[in-house]
């Protein structure tokens, strides 16, 4: 999927459901706090898990931990 500012837009507006997870990372999400929403897309329909989105829709943003540019998984695949 090529994932540009417009996409994650409106995937946030559209809000969480069965193929798309919001995590909240202020706190800098250990590897064990990632994987549990990760099996459950994975063992459904697949889907898209947003990092640094609160279940609001709220953006806050990545912990400078889990920053690296242009890095985007899709679980659809």
């Amino acid at each position: 999927m090529d994932t540009n500012n417009n996409e994650i837009i409106r995937l946030i507006r559209q809000g969480e459901n069965l193929t798309l997870e919001f995590k909240s990372d202020l706190k800098s999400l250990s590897d064990k706090d990632l994987v549990a929403p990760i099996v459950s897309l994975a063992n459904t329909e697949g889907g898209t898990l947003l990092l640094g989105v609160e279940d609001d829709g709220t953006v806050t943003g990545l912990h400078p931990n889990h920053v690296r540019r242009g890095t985007y998984y899709d679980f659809n695949s």
